[in-house]
């Protein structure tokens, strides 16, 4: 089974959005177990053989635990050393998987508590078969003892030498040496080698892939998993603005909620500060919606022209520009949204462009950037981009292939909303969305969206990454809102949800 490498970022990702579709983190650690004893009978002899498995406090740890039973069945004298206090243990199936061995009498089972223990080890050096199940995926620093020790005494070892998921003591984004590493014989890679295994081959010995039950859906299914990056605890020194400046350029002489709406939901999202620049006859109503939002006022009634200077001068102050929600579509408003988007995409400046900001880009010939912007049309305004019919509007498949045709033309991540949402990038991949709730078609969830995009963009994440978490963030929170009012909702019911879902995943 050949698969690409996959950073440590997106394997988290992917086991959880398994968990959310179902497929628990036990019955992924009970299948990569099995999988792991299964390359090992495969691969060596293990009847009446002496396998020790050395296991860490966590997930990798666990594998081992599960590992050691199926060694046991097939014939081997298995012995497992946990390095370090059962009370440490920090993943609850690995305890369970612990507890599980503590019953059995032909599984030794011990804890190696010092660096000391780990040396005295006699089963270490007379082992036949030895299985690193110290660390696995997401070391990011030197290895502590007794861990450091008992790295170094796998290596002296003569026994055959297999490692869990990666060699322990190697940095799975990077393949840095943290001290000291297993130089393992075989690495039993779970679901996809870990990308820093490509910088540190010398010590990953032969590579087995294996599956863990991991559905093909958890790959483009969007899930808890994409919201896990931007919900980290803030450090201690964080000041007023890191997380994210977002400007709002929206509005026009009569509309002037949409604005407001994307402008409150990007506070709610996590954005530090949010200004909104709009035309004079709506400034006063939009300040009136919340003090949290900083208004200024374009000195026109429309975006024109003569107005981009002044939305430049701002963008050059703020991480993100949010463009389109109630602008209007008046020829001079689109002349000025055309400069406007050129301009700030030669300034490398990040761009949500939705609504008539859309339209504004119509059948263009403009190039933006994947990295930085994102386009939020739905289904019709997909048909506007396109500049033509696009066939059923209902068949999931037909919606995915017009939103890559669409961001290739447009060089755009492109989140099309819908039932189901449709995340895109120009290169082809994609992810879609499936929370939401059909009440959701009240007027405003779309400027909530866009919000959520914005403020997650202006915590320096790509745009794919901005779009997949905000379409996941933006139908939960239409979900909890839904709960609550049924089909009764209005757009800011779903802007006070937005932190239940960070609460809840």
């Amino acid at each position: 089974m050949e698969k690409e490498p996959i950073t440590t970022e997106d394997m988290r990702i992917l086991e959880l959005n398994a968990e959310y579709l179902g497929v628990t983190h036990s019955m992924l650690m009970q299948n990569a177990g099995r999988e792991v004893a299964r390359v090992i009978t495969k691969t060596s002899k293990t009847r009446d053989k002496l396998v020790v498995i050395l296991c860490g406090l966590g997930g990798n740890g666990g594998d081992g635990l599960v590992a050691a039973r199926y060694l046991e069945e097939a014939g081997a004298h298995v012995e497992v050393f946990l390095l370090g206090h059962e009370k440490n243990i920090t993943n609850k199936d690995t305890l369970e998987n612990w507890e599980v061995l503590n019953n059995l009498h032909d599984i030794t089972s011990l804890d190696l508590l010092t660096e000391t223990a780990v040396k005295s080890c006699k089963a270490i050096e007379q082992a036949d078969i030895l299985v690193d199940a110290v660390m696995g995926f997401g070391l990011r620093s030197k290895l502590r003892e007794p861990l450091l020790t008992a790295v170094k005494m796998i290596n002296k070892s003569s026994a055959t030498k297999y490692s869990i998921d990666i060699p322990s003591g190697i940095d799975s984004e990077s393949g840095k040496v943290h001290g000291a590493a297993v130089k393992a014989d075989h690495t039993i890679a779970l679901h996809a080698p870990k990308i820093g295994m490509t910088n540190a081959t010398e010590f990953a010995g032969k590579v087995h892939i294996v599956s863990i039950g991991i559905p093909n859906e958890a790959a483009y299914t969007s899930g808890p998993g994409d919201i896990r990056p931007f919900d980290q605890p803030r450090a201690l020194h964080s000041r007023k603005g890191d997380f994210g400046k977002i400007l709002v350029v929206g509005g026009s002489d009569v509309y002037s909620g949409a604005p407001a709406l994307t402008g409150m939901a990007a506070l709610r999202t996590g954005a530090d500060l949010v200004s909104v620049l709009a035309p004079e006859p709506v400034v006063s109503a939009i300040r009136s919606y919340s003090p949290n939002l900083m208004v200024t006022s374009l000195g026109t009634n429309i975006l024109i022209s003569e107005s981009v200077g002044l939305v430049l001068d701002l963008a050059s102050n703020n991480d993100v520009v949010a463009l389109g929600p109630g602008l209007g579509i008046d020829q001079q408003t689109k002349l000025a949204v055309m400069t406007l988007v050129e301009r700030l995409v030669k300034k490398k400046k990040s761009i949500v462009i939705d609504a008539d900001g859309l339209k504004a880009i119509a059948s263009s010939e403009i190039t933006l950037d994947p990295e930085r912007c994102v386009l939020t049309p739905h289904w019709g305004e997909l048909e506007i981009l396109m500049d033509q019919e696009l066939g059923d509007r209902y068949s999931l498949h037909n919606r995915v292939d017009q939103a890559i045709t669409c961001a290739s033309k447009y060089n755009s991540v492109v989140l099309l909303k819908g039932p189901v949402d449709v995340i895109t990038h120009p290169v082809g991949k994609f992810k879609i969305n499936r929370e939401g709730a059909p009440a959701m078609t009240v007027g405003g969830t779309g400027d909530v969206l866009t919000g959520i995009v914005a403020a997650l963009l202006g915590q320096h994440a790509s745009a794919y990454q901005a779009a997949i978490a905000a379409a996941f963030i933006s139908g939960n929170a239409g979900e909890m809102a839904f709960d609550q009012r049924g089909d009764h909702i209005v757009a800011t019911d779903c802007i006070e949800n937005i932190h239940r879902v960070f609460d809840k995943w």
